[in-house]
């Protein structure tokens, strides 16, 4: 496994840009990397101003610096330019402190003007510092990225599908791998199978779901402990299921089934790659879910999503899932989301 520090350039706490940085970080340690942190506004200003790159914390971050395989840049856009902090803390490193190092640049702004800032501005910098590999990178712009008091951070689909793309890009990169292809997949294609939640196939949609709702949710609260259940519980002995579907050789679709009753199964786990979303495969898991639910002598199906999960929502609601709370209510007030669907129609039909 690699060594990837982060440079977080931005002076202010809480920070779009760090959030973005935070979430990019749970992907590198969700591949199991070692992610040492440098937070410039942490460092004292005098030395970090007067080029004093032997004061004791500049030279603690220049360490990590050069002990490390790969480095993620991450910085807001001001006056059209990389941050202030940036700037200082780049100049006082030795000529060539990149040299061999693969480089994932990110920036973020509000507007679409400083867009290639990253290209224009830090690309150029990077270079001269001797970078091996600078990746993409990516401008996220600040009207995509939502804050929520004591942590959580939802970003909209415009800047979370690309940012996985160049954040899967790097990964690549250092682990000297091949990403997987953002291609549509042809629902023909699909191939439905029913796993168990231990079996290697379904490491990459428990890993990701571990970094979406740590991400959306921030520290943890009741609305983080939608996935802590024991994996036992969808085991086919036990009235669960696991269903995985696989594209290409790829998993790109899951979710989950567990007792809740004796006429009740629960929904759990579901789960969409981001490369593949927006392309009907949620549909296709709950309705290979619900044949699985049939085939086990369930009648209804539950659920419960959180306040930040809209996407999921709108899915649920389309199925014909009956919400279970005030549907006009800010979902933030209710807190989990709870839904039900009668499978006597389906039964009906199966029958």
């Amino acid at each position: 496994m690699a060594t990837i520090a982060t440079i977080s350039s931005s002076p202010s706490d809480p920070s779009r840009t760090d959030a973005v940085l935070e979430y990019v970080t749970k992907r590198l340690i969700s591949h199991g990397h070692t992610v040492p942190p440098i937070v410039l506004r942490d460092l004292s200003a005098e030395p970090l101003l007067r080029g004093r790159a032997d004061d004791p914390e500049i030279a603690l971050a220049v360490k990590v610096l050069e002990a490390a395989d790969a480095v993620v840049v991450t910085t807001p856009v001001y006056k059209a330019a990389y941050s202030g902090l940036l700037k200082v803390f780049l100049d006082l490193l030795p000529q060539y402190a990149l040299r061999g190092k693969t480089v994932l640049p990110l920036a973020t702004g509000g507007t679409p003007a400083h867009v290639l800032v990253i290209d224009y501005a830090l690309r150029p910098v990077l270079t001269s510092l001797g970078a091996g590999a600078i990746g993409q990178g990516w401008f996220v712009l600040s009207s995509h990225i939502r804050l929520y008091d004591g942590g959580g951070l939802l970003l909209d689909p415009a800047a979370s599908v690309p940012l996985y793309q160049v954040t899967e890009a790097f990964l690549a990169t250092v682990e000297g791998s091949r990403p997987a292809e953002s291609v549509p997949v042809q629902l023909a294609g699909i191939e439905a199978v029913r796993a168990r939640p231990e079996d290697p196939e379904a490491a990459p949609l428990l890993a990701d779901l571990v970094v979406e709702y740590s991400t959306r949710y921030g520290r943890t609260n009741e609305n983080t402990q939608l996935t802590e259940v024991p994996p036992s519980d969808f085991h086919p002995e036990r009235g669960g299921a696991f269903v995985l579907l696989r594209y290409g050789g790829r998993t790109v679709a899951g979710g989950a089934i567990r007792r809740y009753d004796d006429q009740t199964a629960e929904v759990k786990r579901m789960w969409t790659s981001h490369l593949h979303r927006r392309q009907g495969l949620g549909r296709r898991v709950l309705t290979e879910l619900e044949a699985a639910a049939i085939d086990l002598g369930y009648r209804k199906l539950c659920l419960t999503t959180g306040p930040r999960q809209p996407e999921a929502a709108g899915l649920y609601l389309a199925v014909g899932f009956e919400p279970q709370f005030d549907t006009s209510a800010d979902p933030e007030s209710i807190g989990p989301l709870r839904f039900t669907k009668d499978l006597s129609v389906a039964l009906k039909v199966a029958s």
